[in-house]
């Protein structure tokens, strides 16, 4: 990307230039990135897998997500990965009746009102990963500390310094949505059915659970509901479980809506939750987390998506 050897040599004679230099090393990522996207894209695909992504003939399916999010038409990719812009899409596809209920939204933390917000809720930001308040009862709460912790959310730029650039086209904004509880045990966290897709079909479940504030437990299934995690994991990623989950009761709910959902993409992930018996939509995600696999079941995956038909942007 560059040679830090000489940038250390040039800044060397002028401390003053040196410590400037190292304190904007998140202006020079951007500044990186826009020039050598692909070698942002590279350096988080060679730490996970040991080797550089093959970009003259992508075949497994990390390599193809990184081609496509890199030279194919995101647009609508930023407008389904956006929670907020996201609903009218599901609304566009007769998936209406899988929201949650959005309580109410935000521009800025300054306008930010509880009053109206009933006694729990969540909060989180439209537009990044991980940005997420759990609250249980509102009479608790620090109003200036969540003023503070939204404002930093809002100011933060999620996408660039891994090349998901459809992400930093998002208009950030603060949600606050239903509390869903899991009703099987509510002392646990929620369970995530994340159903992969890819041109508008099904292919896997993957399912989170036992959430903690550090960590949680994957299995994978079939349509069928057949753990396949065996077959699936590498055995040495920490976060690979395989324990059997029941098969949630609005599996065919979940698959008839991500289908609807996915059509027309390459490869999207649709993530739901079973409350009571019911889907509920959580969101789409277009460049997923990778290392959970093996690079035989990656290359399964990458061979579900054809790009011989995609125009190059």
């Amino acid at each position: 990307m560059y040679n830090k050897s000489l940038i250390r040599n040039i800044f060397s004679k002028n401390k003053t230039l040196f410590y400037f230099w190292k304190s904007v090393s998140y202006y020079r990522a951007l500044i990186l990135v826009k020039i050598h996207p692909r070698a942002i894209a590279n350096n988080s695909y060679k730490a996970a897998f040991g080797r550089n992504a093959n970009w003259e003939n992508p075949t497994d399916l990390i390599e193809k997500i990184q081609w496509l999010q890199l030279y194919s038409d995101t647009t609508q990719w930023t407008i389904c990965a956006d929670k907020y812009l996201v609903r009218e899409y599901v609304k566009s596809k007769g998936c209406e009746h899988l929201l949650n209920e959005l309580y109410a939204s935000w521009e800025t933390a300054e306008d930010f009102e509880i009053k109206k917000l009933p006694h729990s809720f969540v909060l989180k930001a439209n537009h990044s990963c991980g940005q997420v308040i759990i609250v249980k009862d509102k009479s608790t709460l620090d109003m200036g500390l969540i003023r503070k912790n939204l404002a930093n959310w809002l100011k933060t730029t999620y996408g660039f310094t891994t090349a998901q650039f459809h992400y930093t086209r998002i208009k950030p904004r603060i949600l606050a949505e239903r509390l869903l509880i899991n009703h099987n045990d509510i002392d646990n966290s929620l369970v995530d059915y994340k159903v992969w897709c890819f041109h508008g079909l099904p292919e896997c479940i993957l399912v989170v659970y036992n959430r903690t504030k550090n960590d949680y437990s994957l299995s994978l299934y079939d349509l069928e509901w057949n753990n396949i995690s065996e077959c699936a994991f590498n055995p040495a990623n920490r976060h690979y479980s395989g324990v059997n989950i029941p098969k949630p009761e609005s599996l065919d709910q979940m698959l008839l809506a991500a289908t609807k959902l996915s059509q027309n993409f390459p490869q999207v992930r649709v993530d739901f939750y079973d409350i009571k018996g019911k889907a509920v939509f959580g969101e789409m995600t277009f460049t997923t987390g990778f290392g959970y696999f093996s690079d035989e079941y990656y290359r399964f995956l990458g061979s579900k998506i054809d790009l011989s038909n995609l125009k190059s942007v």
